[in-house]
């Protein structure tokens, strides 16, 4: 399968073009200059483009990674997750037939209405959703845009974990690991490996109608267990554990879309059904949760390889 990535170089998206090359996919990253994520792809195969036009036309399946959760601008937001992906889409079908798969996420359903858990996909394309961050809410509309088009898949991931990360959440997480720190909070909620992500995307590329699906791991999860499990990834013993007062968070939880998130994960049970995908996709998660700590302390500088 040849397959071009939008926001192949960032954190989601990296990782799966080193897991489709391994597969045996072509795949072409379209990047705004040659920067050292960007090498280290073309270094394992993948195609570095700066360019897209002429690559529209001649690929299986185009994915759209861009996400805006490094700006606080509204109209960032409103580009790059609504605007620009229903203009690639648009260019991409007047030229193709293939299939068009939106990353979306679960900050669509941050003040979901319905109170089952875990929660299910009847809400299609955000009816009865009411996201309440700059995130969810631009989310939302990118999905209603790109359902309007001929042949899509649209997958809401939950938080991802995995290597090559720059999200500063993960590093203080990895470093208080490293140092037998533990944050205690036994909310549960749904998260995704990078493993886990990529799967689904290959399947998902190959889906034959459209539709949208919910992609998690096996098991959600808690603070507690995330701790518990990066320490078993290094061999490290939490000798301290620290309760995470949600009430110490609340006064920042305004400042940036992602502490924002962070709390309506941890102050509720945010936990996501992945049968629809299972039934439809064939997606079966695998439980990698420890080996992918493994890979990321690696990544981190945290264990040798």
């Amino acid at each position: 399968m040849r397959i071009l990535t939008f926001g192949g170089t960032g954190f989601v998206g990296s990782n799966f073009v080193r897991y489709a090359i391994n597969k045996g996919h072509e795949v072409f990253v379209y990047a705004r200059s040659m920067n050292e994520y960007a090498k280290k792809l073309k270094d394992i195969g993948a195609n570095i483009i700066f360019s897209y036009d002429e690559y529209l036309k001649g690929v299986d399946c185009l994915v759209y990674f861009i996400g805006a959760m490094w700006t606080r601008d509204p109209k960032e937001f409103e580009y790059l997750q609504v605007k620009f992906p229903y203009e690639i889409g648009r260019k991409f079908f007047s030229v193709n037939s293939g299939k068009f798969i939106y990353i979306s996420s679960i900050g669509v359903s941050e003040n979901i209405e319905s109170k089952e858990r875990p929660i299910i996909e009847e809400y299609p394309h955000c009816n009865g959703l009411n996201p309440n961050t700059l995130h969810g809410k631009t989310k939302c509309e990118g999905e209603k845009l790109i359902s309007t088009f001929p042949n899509y898949v649209i997958l809401r991931f939950p938080i991802v974990y995995g290597p090559y990360s720059r999200i500063l959440m993960w590093r203080i997480f990895m470093w208080l690991v490293s140092h037998g720190i533990g944050l205690k909070n036994d909310n549960m909620f749904s998260v995704i490996s990078t493993l886990n992500t990529s799967k689904a995307i290959e399947l998902a590329c190959g889906y034959k109608k459209n539709d949208y699906f919910y992609v998690t791991d096996k098991e959600p999860t808690s603070l507690t267990g995330l701790f518990n499990d990066a320490s078993k990834a290094i061999n490290r013993e939490i000798k301290a554990w620290f309760p995470l007062n949600l009430k110490l968070l609340e006064p920042f939880k305004s400042a940036h879309e992602i502490l924002t998130m962070a709390y309506d994960v941890l102050s509720r049970q945010l936990v996501y059904s992945f049968d629809k995908a299972k039934r439809e996709l064939g997606y079966i998660p695998e439980d990698v949760r420890i080996e992918t700590f493994r890979e990321m302390a690696k990544y981190y500088g945290i264990i040798k390889e």
